[in-house]
């Protein structure tokens, strides 16, 4: 699901979204700023990536297998610090105080992609 150009100039992202057309913009949106980009539809795909290095991380909140937050918290116990951006609709007061507390903006959908890549920047810049 990976797509790949040269992983030695270009910075990689990863980006976890179950649902394939926010996940192709996504992906187009990151890749034409720059980056490189691993794709991944569910947590299970993302926490077999560890051990690659990322520049940052893309997470739905929605997945199938584990709630975005929570697949965060997976990857930063197994050594993932790349600055990470919460993908979500509505997200409750607790989901904001997790995000927070993780130190992972929250973008909401539907994605204006100036808002994403402002918190990325964010994020890529502190880091």
């Amino acid at each position: 699901m990976a797509h790949q150009t040269d992983p030695v100039s270009r910075p990689r992202f990863l980006i976890v979204d179950d649902d394939l057309a926010v996940l192709r913009a996504l992906a187009f949106m990151v890749d034409t700023r720059g980056y490189d980009v691993l794709r991944c539809r569910n947590a299970g795909e993302a926490i077999a990536a560890v051990g690659e290095p990322f520049a940052c991380l893309i997470i739905d909140q929605n997945l199938p297998d584990l709630p975005g937050i929570d697949l965060l918290a997976a990857l930063r116990g197994h050594g993932v610090a790349a600055p990470a951006v919460i993908v979500t609709t509505g997200p409750s007061p607790t989901l904001r105080r997790q995000a927070a507390a993780a130190g992972a903006p929250i973008v909401e959908k539907p994605l204006l992609d100036e808002d994403l890549f402002v918190q990325i920047g964010r994020l890529l810049r502190a880091g």
